[in-house]
């Protein structure tokens, strides 16, 4: 998802209004059930939630199984000024949701042979160039393929030029000068780590193989899937009189803000052709019109393409679908994908096996859409098979242990949280146990016979201090999820930081900002020394390698980002993820 904008959650304002339902029955072969129970209780359940999260805006789900729409409802408002309700013709953002069709596209293409799939990403934008990473050891080329798992190591969050007041066409070259003085977070097919950046510059890789504007090459696609209500542009004359009003902290948002990163979240839709496109899932690649991908080629796009890389755990990823959901884990083989951006969020989710999905729209940033995807597949789920979900896995008690101190010692240290923004974690050995602050919250942690830690008289959650690829890292055990939690970063008295560095201490601003302040401010960023770390903007914990030269430590999106100093001296600035600033 994009995930750079994060807001408030919002105030409550306004009762939701329920319509009647929206039942679209269509003809398909074999039984279907008629979903009534679903339809019913999620038709209570979702004001309910949109309460819950004080939504001003409003919501619309379709349910789909197989090659039928057996389920559509509208909640709330399409726009609240203007009273406008919502409905299945409302067209909403789906944000990161775009990255699924641009996966689509980039696969059509190499099924036509215009490109492979371990192409280098210079072999279509021939002046991108990218420094390799601090901290890691040199990596190979970035591939199409490494960008379709994003596994490709380039920063993820350069938003400075993505939301503006105009479309900026020259945005992707703005972006390729940019990353010719970046450094890679890490080396390609190396980590899991979301990248906006990296999928917006699957756009020109597509315009370079196909040789059409990633517009004209989208609106094929969309053709063939029966999508007539959806574009990469809020201008075209098939979705802009219908795009929906975006809430978020319970404000309206402006209408007509562009989302420049293309592939990774510029398209709009409406729920009836995003139903279509489940469909097409559903169908092995037949669209509406058309086929759209060949039956081998979506398996390969959702079969999980990272195995083998041991620091991704349990994330399990197609090309740009995301293929694991331990919520819905009994149901097999599945998809999803999350989008989010200013005012809207949206979440398409399929189980494979079952040919049964589920779409939901929102325009309010604040509403829980996955809750509700998931909420409605586990019960369509029972109607139609008759599968419910397991019992709440309890995992296998371990008794307390005693670890020697020094043992207990050799896990001490400052540690960084995977993905940030919170702050570091801070590990200390006490008799017979740890104790893990997380700014300033101390808890107690006790080993156990598994070789793992967990509070005292509970195993809800278990904490292995391990050694993974060459890093020691805190994993996270919560049922049966296994996730990165944390990466060591230094011992308890962390390494002095250099008098350049702590000489420019202060409050930093923006002086190169472009995107539109009313959906994407640019605040003030604190450069500090906090405990005897260097922390930029008061969560990323920098690693300086040079008096001029920084990067972000730990993993995520944003980890290994460089901070660097421009014209050191009385006017220097510096400058991070495409942001300049100046001391204030």
């Amino acid at each position: 998802m994009l995930t750079v904008f994060r807001w408030a959650r919002i105030r409550p304002s306004i009762a939701f209004l329920l319509l009647p339902f929206f039942l679209l029955l269509i003809d398909c072969k074999g039984p279907t059930p008629a979903y009534t129970y679903t339809a019913s209780q999620m038709a209570v359940d979702i004001p309910k939630q949109l309460a819950a999260n004080s939504a001003t805006g409003g919501l619309t789900i379709a349910l789909v199984d197989d090659q039928r729409v057996v389920w559509v409802q509208s909640f709330g408002y399409a726009d609240v000024a203007s009273h406008t309700l919502a409905t299945p013709d409302t067209v909403y953002r789906i944000a990161s949701n775009s990255k699924t069709f641009t996966a689509a596209m980039i696969l059509q293409l190499y099924e036509q042979g215009k490109l492979s799939l371990d192409d280098p990403l210079t072999k279509y934008i021939p002046n991108f160039s990218i420094r390799q990473p601090l901290g890691f050891p040199a990596g190979g080329p970035v591939t199409i393929r490494s960008m379709l798992t994003h596994h490709n190591g380039i920063t993820g969050e350069i938003f400075n030029w993505a939301l503006t007041s105009a479309p900026d066409p020259n945005f992707n070259s703005e972006l390729v000068t940019y990353l010719q003085g970046e450094y890679l977070q890490y080396p390609p097919d190396y980590f899991y780590a979301y990248s906006n950046t990296a999928v917006s510059l699957l756009g020109p890789v597509i315009e370079a193989a196909s040789g059409q504007s990633l517009q004209a090459y989208s609106d094929s696609l969309f053709h063939t899937l029966g999508m007539d209500n959806t574009s990469m542009s809020i201008d075209s004359p098939n979705v802009s009189a219908k795009l929906a009003t975006g809430y978020t902290a319970g404000q309206a948002l402006p209408t007509r803000y562009y989302i420049n990163v293309g592939g990774s979240g510029a398209i709009v839709s409406n729920i009836l052709d995003m139903a279509k496109y489940v469909e097409m899932i559903n169908a092995d690649g037949m669209g509406e019109r058309g086929q759209v991908l060949q039956s081998a080629t979506m398996d390969m796009m959702l079969t999980s393409q990272n195995g083998g890389m041991p620091l991704d755990f349990d994330a399990r990823m197609g090309f740009l679908w995301d293929l694991n959901d331990a919520d819905l884990s009994y149901a097999g083989n599945l998809c999803s994908k999350e989008g989010q951006v200013s005012g809207f969020h949206s979440w398409v989710e399929i189980l494979r096996d079952y040919k049964l999905g589920v779409v939901v729209l929102a325009n309010d940033e604040g509403v829980s859409v996955s809750d509700i995807a998931k909420q409605t597949l586990k019960l369509a789920l029972q109607e139609k098979a008759g599968l419910t979900p397991p019992p709440t896995y309890v995992p296998p008690y371990s008794p307390p242990v005693t670890w020697d101190q020094a043992r207990l010692d050799a896990l001490q240290g400052i540690y960084v949280i995977n993905s940030g923004p919170p702050p570091p974690l801070t590990v200390t050995s006490v008799p017979g146990g740890l104790t893990v602050n997380l700014n300033g919250a101390i808890n107690n942690v006790v080993p156990k016979a598994d070789g793992w830690f967990s509070a005292p008289g509970s195993q809800t959650a278990e904490f292995e201090f391990n050694q993974v690829a060459g890093k020691n890292v805190i994993v996270a055990h919560t049922g049966r999820q296994n996730l990165l939690l944390a990466s060591y970063f230094s011992p308890l008295t962390p390494p002095a930081i250099s008098a350049a560095w702590t000489a420019r201490a202060g409050t930093y601003q923006a002086t190169n900002w472009t995107a539109w302040s009313a959906v994407m401010p640019a605040p003030p960023m604190a450069l500090a020394i906090q405990n005897g770390l260097l922390i930029f903007g008061g969560t990323f914990v920098l690693t300086p390698v040079s008096d001029t030269l920084a990067y972000v430590a730990g993993f995520g999106n944003n980890g290994g980002a460089s901070l660097q100093v421009l014209s050191p001296g009385p006017n220097e600035q510096i400058q991070m993820l495409g942001v300049k600033y100046k001391k204030q």
